[in-house]
């Protein structure tokens, strides 16, 4: 594998258990067990997938009031940096403020 592969490989890697403590961080504990118990579904989710979880939990994030948690916020602002890195996000995006 190239440096540039195992580079993408790692973010992908901390994407993936970033994802699994995001989950954890809205679902609580047994949304995390549940993420871990599929973990090998967890790694087949394209970077798209996530993407698109990220997009539909700012919605959700509101709803249930989690959008001032700084947890759950600063685990989501993670993930999204991971997907701006590999390019799956574009830099100027804006992030929407609640």
């Amino acid at each position: 594998m190239s440096e540039e592969g195992e580079e993408k490989q790692n973010i992908m890697d901390k994407l993936n258990s970033t994802f699994i403590d995001y989950v954890g961080n809205i679902f609580g504990d047994s949304g995390k067990e549940f993420i871990e118990d599929t973990s090998e579904k967890v790694k087949d989710f394209s970077s798209t997938s996530i993407k698109k979880f990220i997009e539909f939990s700012d919605s959700l994030l509101e709803k249930l009031n989690l959008h001032e948690n700084e947890q759950v916020i600063k685990t989501k602002d993670s993930i999204e940096d991971m997907l701006k890195q590999v390019g799956i996000l574009k830099e100027d995006e804006e992030e929407e403020e609640f």
